[in-house]
């Protein structure tokens, strides 16, 4: 994905360097789907935050921005997983987003065709943790409000957090 939206811009979309994996600041994603305003797509964000959590952790951070004549005030600037920004992508309604979102099912289309396989055991075993976090959420969702309420509890709750996604033991 990330060489697809390097296609009109050769800067790279973005790195933390104190952060473990790539992630896609809210602005540059805002900026690549074709939305005039950042705050466009935060409102997106904040609308979908709970299956973004879903993906792993929701990164944000305080940032000051000039609004006006001069003035100053924070807004959340979120910076997103390769994974997040693909869901984001995929709700985005743009025609930036659209074309990406057709790249992105021909991939699905090439993987569950058998047409692209992990390079390493690493990558084996990232498919396979990928495939069992899906299967959970099915099993979530089987259960209905009631599987939810359980997750969002779980969430909450000051144990010690398992993934996102997986039944909170019993």
């Amino acid at each position: 994905m990330n060489s697809i939206l390097t296609i009109k811009d050769p800067k790279p979309l973005t790195s933390n360097p104190t952060e473990a994996e790539t992630t896609v600041r809210d602005v540059v994603l805002s900026e690549r789907l074709g939305y005039s305003k950042p705050a466009d797509i935060r409102k997106l964000i904040k609308r979908h935050a709970s299956a973004l959590e879903a993906m792993g952790s929701l990164r944000q951070s305080g940032v000051m921005i000039e609004a006006g004549k001069g003035a100053k005030r924070q807004v959340t600037e979120y910076s997103l997983s390769r994974a997040q920004a693909a869901f984001i992508i995929s709700k985005a309604r743009t025609p930036e987003a659209t074309n990406l979102s057709i790249v992105i099912a021909e991939l699905f289309a090439m993987h569950s065709e058998s047409k692209l396989a992990p390079v390493d055991c690493a990558a084996a075993a990232e498919l396979d943790a990928i495939a069992a976090r899906a299967k959970a959420r099915a099993e979530v969702h089987a259960l209905g409000p009631e599987g939810w309420a359980i997750v969002r509890s779980f969430k909450r709750s000051s144990r010690k957090r398992r993934k996102i996604g997986a039944l909170p033991r019993r």
